[in-house]
Formats: structure tokens, C-alpha cells, sequence
């Protein structure tokens, strides 16, 4: 892939979406995309609502998604103007991860963000990069006016990691720098060192970096690396071992989940 043709936008209800939505377009005006929204409402419930529904609350829950849908499209005209008649948008109340997933078939690229939301459920990236095989691009809390010029690749011997590499390639190619990073005993130097002469190859200005795996914890030693380079992106394949054996016992997906400072590139 040497570029994004059509990217997708998750507007679903959250609190960030202007700056995701800015940042959306400005990368879509980069590759030259088509850019479409996307925005699915669902709201979070409680055991007693699951136990006891009542038709009231049903009612008032479908009202506030409705209204929540409305103020995202109405901030969609706003971020793009002129253009909003442009944008393909599409909505709906359901469950927004499989409704996602459905969405993507064309897609290239879901743009997502790590904000969160109180009232209702928000996608979740990485099964939405598994169940649709598209590549997701998270945006972390403070993406600003991130340009990804120093990318970090997370690397290991597995089919999601060259995914990864593979789908990242636009903007791998585009950045400043790339190390190719391995962590412990599961990964050598010497196929590190040809994952970065691969990228060379393909234009990017790639590097390779293996870190002994001294704390038992990859993914905590990949977001150290990621500091001291003042990486702006993580690009990783999700979901390496089976997804739910990473659930039940984590992994480095699980735990990159829990992490929203970064932006993370991620494909399965």
C-alpha cells in the first residue's frame, strides 16, 4: 500500500471529536482520500437495566442517542464547512463495534481517539481492526499537531506484526525516522535488521533496535523506547496470540488499550 484512498472517521458520541475529525481531514487532504463518517450510538447499561427493562427507559435512552447522533453530525458541518456535503456520513443506534466493523469493507484506514464517554459505548479499536481487517489508527490525548515523523514498530515474528508494517507503509515512508524494535527472546537482531532493510527498501528511513526483555513486561519496555525517541506513533500488530487467551491473560494488546497517551497504529 502506498497510500490511503478512503478513510473512515469513528464519530461515534465522545468527547474529543472536533480535534479527531480536524486531524482526519488534514490526513485525507494529505493522501488525497475520500473521507467518510461514521457514528453509531449505544447507550452503557446497568445490571438493573438489563434485569428490569422498563419501556420508559428504553424510550428516554433512544431520545438521548438520537440527540447525541444529531450534535455529532451538526459538528461534523462545522469542522468541514463547505465540504460537509462531501463527506459520506453515516449513522445509527447500535452496538458501535460490530456496526463499525460493517462499515469498513472499502476503507483503507479508521481514524479513532483514546476520549471517553459516559453515557454511551464507544468501539473498541483493536477488535474492530480484528473483526473488519482494516488498519486502525488510535489517536492519542495529546496527538495536537502531531505530523508522525518519528514512528516506533513494534516487531515480532507473526502475520499481525507484517500486517502492521505492511498497512503502516504510507506513513512509514513520510516520517523522519522508524525504528524497528524487538523485545526479548522472542525476536532477533538479525531479522530485526531485515524488517528495517525491507522498509529501507521501500523508501523509509528505518533503523532496527533489540531490547533485552529485562522486566518480563514488552509492552511496558516498547512505551519506554517510545519516550526516549520521542516517538509520536506505535505501530503494532494486535491480537498476536489468540484474542481470547490476550483477554483473559493480556498481552501487548491489552495493555496498549490501557494506555491513551500515544497514537498507535494497529492491523490484525
Amino acid at each position: 500500500m502506498t497510500k490511503f484512498c478512503e478513510i473512515v472517521v469513528d464519530a461515534c458520541p465522545r468527547s474529543n471529536l472536533t480535534d479527531t475529525l480536524r486531524f482526519a481531514r488534514e490526513m485525507a487532504n494529505a493522501f488525497d482520500a475520500k473521507i467518510s463518517v461514521a457514528s453509531y450510538a449505544w447507550p452503557k447499561t446497568s445490571m438493573k437495566d438489563v434485569l428490569a427493562p422498563s419501556v420508559f427507559w428504553a424510550e428516554e435512552q433512544t431520545r438521548l442517542m438520537e440527540r447525541a447522533l444529531a450534535s455529532r453530525r451538526a459538528i461534523v458541518d462545522k469542522v468541514f464547512g463547505a465540504d460537509s456535503d462531501e463527506v459520506h456520513w453515516c449513522s445509527g443506534i447500535g452496538e458501535p463495534t460490530a456496526s463499525m466493523q460493517a462499515h469498513l469493507l472499502t476503507a483503507d484506514l479508521l481514524i479513532t481517539d483514546s476520549s471517553t464517554e459516559e453515557e454511551s459505548v464507544l468501539p473498541n479499536p483493536a477488535h474492530v481492526a480484528l473483526g473488519a481487517g482494516v488498519p486502525v489508527l488510535r489517536l492519542g490525548h495529546s496527538f495536537g499537531e502531531v505530523r508522525f515523523s518519528r514512528i516506533l514498530v513494534a516487531w515480532k515474528d507473526t502475520a499481525q506484526a507484517r500486517r502492521a508494517v505492511h498497512d503502516a507503509l504510507p506513513l512509514l515512508v513520510r516520517a523522519e525516522s522508524v525504528s524497528v524494535v524487538g523485545v526479548g527472546d522472542e525476536v532477533s537482531s538479525e531479522r530485526l535488521d531485515a524488517v528495517a532493510a525491507h522498509l529501507r527498501r521501500h523508501g523509509a528511513k528505518a533503523q532496527y533496535l533489540h531490547i533485552p526483555n529485562t522486566t518480563g513486561d514488552a509492552c511496558s519496555s516498547l512505551l519506554e523506547q517510545a519516550r526516549r525517541e520521542q516517538a509520536e506513533l506505535i505501530v503494532t500488530g494486535v491480537f498476536g496470540r489468540n484474542s481470547l487467551a490476550e483477554r483473559v491473560f493480556g498481552g501487548v494488546t491489552t495493555k496498549m488499550l490501557s494506555n491513551a497517551e500515544i497514537c498507535w497504529f494497529m492491523s490484525h
